[in-house]
Formats: structure tokens, sequence, C-alpha cells
């Protein structure tokens, strides 16, 4: 079976400017989860699907295959589901790879594992889902600014 994981990572940022190229624990923040995905023992291929040259360096650099994303689905409002099907599409049109199963990772979840992506592979394929998704609690507080402007 042919598992390939698709990292969308843009450049642009406006809550963190610059994210996914910031050092987070001594190395870039995307760097976490290429390592994690090419040392996962299910994933046959990684690959980054950015619109950033520093991103597909530091992609290329630490093992993943890049698929540049045109602007059009690059910006703010485009969605990871669009940057997922313009990766498998290129890596169709231009590598003749089509995987059996897609595994999408993000950068921002820079504590994910291989153990965890091979154990969430495992499990779908297990339960023979059509999908699987891996989520963690949230129980902190969420200030917002009420109508007033104050904080509540």
């Amino acid at each position: 079976m042919r598992c390939c994981a698709i990292i969308p990572a843009r450049g642009g940022s406006k809550g963190i400017p610059r994210k996914n190229v910031c050092s987070v624990g001594g190395q870039p923040l995307i760097v976490h989860t290429i390592r994690a995905a090419c040392a996962a023992e299910r994933i046959d291929r990684v690959v980054v699907s950015t619109d950033d040259m520093e991103i597909a360096g530091l992609a290329r650099d630490h093992g993943a295959t890049v698929v540049i994303r045109p602007a059009a689905i690059a910006g703010d409002a485009a969605t990871s589901e669009s940057a997922l099907l313009h990766a498998l599409d290129a890596l169709r049109d231009e590598h003749g790879y089509e995987p059996d199963l897609l595994c999408f990772l993000q950068c921002t979840s820079p504590l994910t594992t291989n153990v965890d992506i091979d154990g969430a592979i495992q499990t779908l394929l297990e339960n023979e889902a059509d999908s699987a998704v891996a989520v963690a609690p949230f129980h902190y507080f969420l200030w917002r600014k009420g109508d007033g402007g104050e904080a509540t």
C-alpha cells in the first residue's frame, strides 16, 4: 500500500509571520513534521506543498518532495483541501505517483511523532475507515473582546 504524507506550508501568515520557518526547539517548525513523517514506517513519500522557496529548500534538505503551489491557492483564503488536491494532481502528472492513502499533516503540530502517524494509519486500516483525525483536549480559557471593547 502506498501512503503519502502531504504537509501544506504557505510562506505567508498573518498571525505569526513566517511561522513555518521559525525556530521551535532549535529547528524550523516545519522540520519537526517532516522528520516525523519521514521516520514513519507506513509513509512511503513525504510531500510539502508550498509557495515559498525557503520552505521548499528546508523541505528538500530534510527528505521531502516539494510541490510548488500556485498563488491562486496560496493566499489567506486558500483551503488545505485545495493544496492537498493540487499536490495529488502534481504527484500523478509529474511523478506518476498515486497513493492509496493520504496522510494530511500540519506543521503547526510539531509534537506529532512517527509513532503517532503510524498508529493513526494502523487504526484507520484496522477499522476499515475512510478517514481518521487526531485531536487533543482543549481546556484553557480564551479571552474575547466584548461589544464595548472589554475583555470577556
